[in-house]
């Protein structure tokens, strides 16, 4: 593992970012573009740099897809740039955050998957993430895995069960790239109560020493808690992934969705909370000999590229329902039984202008008010929501590629 930055991760940047899809942006937006890297530092693995666990690796036919991406959104297109599929909802663990704590039912199989891998990449999705539930339950991952051409690179979100040596190098040799491993606390009594088990600590250990061991690119997920936020607390939690060998601690926040969505507002971040985040983001990734941080709070901030839902990001449930994002618990129908092109363009007519601010943490009541057993809500439902919901902004990034 090697962590690059300063003045030569910029020359780097620019050199692999030098393509016919970027050169159409007008200069301002190229340099804003190379500007949103400035607090990112770069990792070579395997022969390919990394910014973070949000972007392919370059160079490779997912950075360029990316690029093309970002080129399209000048020209007035859409084209999501990462997809998250949870793959089941089975899990052994019981955490405290889980947002996929309602919807049963026949979850697809490996003959319903393939093809809508296959139609995630022809649309131009340039990162595919598995997530659940425990996506490791799951003895066809693999081949789903392998069904992914070099467009797209992937990820997998696991709390670690299931990632045994052997997997590891099955996932490896099937093409999976990068691999986050959940860690909620350097602690081990801690994180074993949030995750609801007495095996958590230790499965997630052992699975991160596998992912290494396999030489994929490692991150640890934290979903942070307001009373975590203190710099006591972070900087022993920074130590001991250092400690571990991760490249990266990828930060989430508590989302109103799942088991919190009846959950009182104080258990959510505010704004002080947040800013708290982006300067752990900025002050890590200056530092060349620790693990880098990618906090939601700071790459989703408005002045950057602000709430990628339904715009930059899409999410299938376990059962082929089509939601704007992991967190955003509205379903604009099911792709499996009414086909992708129909559910995605009702998915598109509501969610047609990025906003600066979170669309979930943004209108949150609205979405509880219309919550009675499961989720995500129905397709009429959704749509009633969207239509007296905020619709924000728009984040500096979209600004700056001329929209209005």
């Amino acid at each position: 593992m090697k962590h690059v930055t300063g003045l030569k991760k910029d020359l780097i940047l620019v050199k692999n970012m030098r393509n016919k899809d970027l050169r159409r942006l007008p200069l301002n937006a190229s340099w804003y573009l190379l500007r949103t890297f400035k607090n990112e530092k770069l990792t070579k693995i395997n022969g390919k740099y990394v910014i973070n666990t949000f972007m392919p690796p370059f160079p490779s036919m997912a950075f360029d897809q990316l690029i093309k991406s970002t080129a399209a959104v000048y020209d007035g297109k859409v084209i999501p740039y990462s997809t998250y599929v949870a793959l089941t909802n089975k899990c052994r663990f019981n955490c405290w955050h889980c947002s996929k704590a309602y919807r049963q039912g026949e979850e697809l199989g490996t003959e319903a998957w393939i093809p809508i891998m296959k139609k995630l990449q022809d649309i131009g999705v340039s990162v595919i993430g598995f997530t659940g539930g425990e996506p490791l339950l799951r003895n066809d991952l693999e081949e789903i895995v392998r069904s992914i051409d070099d467009r797209s690179t992937t990820i997998l979100f696991t709390s670690g069960d299931g990632l045994t040596d052997e997997k590891a190098r099955s996932l490896k040799d099937a093409g999976l790239f990068y691999i986050a491993v959940s860690l909620d606390h350097y602690d081990r009594v801690e994180h074993n109560n949030l995750r609801g088990s007495d095996r958590a600590f230790d499965v997630a250990l052992q699975a991160i020493e596998n992912s290494l061991k396999n030489g994929f690119y490692t991150a640890i997920q934290l979903t942070v808690r307001k009373d975590f936020l203190n710099r006591k607390d972070m900087g022993k939690y920074i130590e001991f992934v250092n400690y571990l060998g991760a490249q990266e601690i990828r930060i989430t926040e508590p989302m109103p969705t799942g088991r919190l969505i009846k959950e009182k507002a104080d258990i959510f971040l505010d704004e002080s909370e947040r800013q708290l985040l982006k300067n752990y983001h900025i002050e890590a990734n200056k530092n060349k000999n620790s693990p880098k941080i990618a906090a939601f709070a700071y790459i989703e901030d408005k002045d950057f590229y602000g709430c990628g839902a339904g715009i930059q990001h899409l999410y299938i449930d376990a059962f082929g329902n089509l939601c704007p994002c992991d967190f955003t618990p509205l379903s604009f129908g099911n792709i499996h039984e009414e086909g992708f092109d129909v559910v995605y363009q009702r998915l598109r007519q509501q969610f047609n202008r990025p906003r600066d601010k979170c669309f979930i943490l943004d209108n949150m009541n609205k979405i509880r008010s219309c919550f009675e057993s499961d989720l995500p809500l129905r397709y009429e439902e959704s749509v009633e929501v969207c239509q007296v919901c905020s619709k924000g902004n728009l984040p500096k990034f979209y600004k700056k590629l001329g929209w209005r």
